[in-house]
């Protein structure tokens, strides 16, 4: 079954065997990075498009993916959208992540370690956490099949407005209970920042 098919936290505990706690506000102390210019602009006409046009593809393109191309300005690594991320079709843990972030510099195909999957959606973000989870779980057994695993590996929930971060370590995924608001997107680049520079091998 596709990423997709994870539907309930419960079902990510019994089909994956991942715990799952709660935290709360575990980000909030990273302070806002210094946007560029370019970001600033696009955002200004971006943002407000994406919300009146009100579907997850459009919040994806006009705010998730210029996230993206900001966040690589400030720290060097690779991204994918929708690509296809097969990694292990017995536990389900196949499809298209909405977004992937690599540590790699290498653009023309996912190489490890991957860091950060990202899930958009159009409303309820807590609809998109077990999806999100099985990506996680997917990226670590990616890593470690090619031999440069990280910990922890991080996920994202997002309509492009509100953003709800995860992190997946020793088995155990923590769910940051508070939802951080786009606001003009400094925060948010920061935080994605601190999770690429704080995964470790192991």
């Amino acid at each position: 079954m596709p990423y997709s098919d994870f539907k309930t936290l419960e079902q990510v505990n019994q089909t994956l065997g991942i715990t799952i706690e709660a935290g709360n506000e575990l980000y909030r102390h990273i302070e806002p990075i210094k946007l560029t210019q370019w970001f600033i602009d696009t955002m200004k006409m971006a943002y407000t498009k994406a919300i009146r046009i009100n579907t997850e593809s459009s919040r994806q393109a006009l705010i998730v993916d210029n996230v993206l191309m900001e966040l690589n300005q400030h720290v060097t690594i690779s991204f994918f959208l929708e690509n296809t991320f097969n990694v292990d079709s017995a536990k389900g843990l196949t499809g298209n992540p909405d977004g992937l972030i690599s540590k790699s510099d290498n653009q023309l195909y996912i190489t490890a370690p991957v860091v950060v999957l990202v899930e958009a959606k159009k409303s309820d973000l807590g609809s998109g956490l077990a999806q999100c989870i099985a990506e996680m779980e997917a990226a670590r057994l990616f890593n470690e099949q090619k031999g440069n695993a990280i910990s922890p590996i991080y996920g994202v929930v997002t309509d492009g407005v509100l953003w709800q971060f995860l992190s997946l370590q020793n088995n155990t995924v923590t769910i940051d209970s508070y939802f951080y608001n786009f606001d003009d997107g400094s925060q948010i680049v920061a935080i994605l920042k601190f999770f690429v520079e704080n995964s470790q091998a192991v």
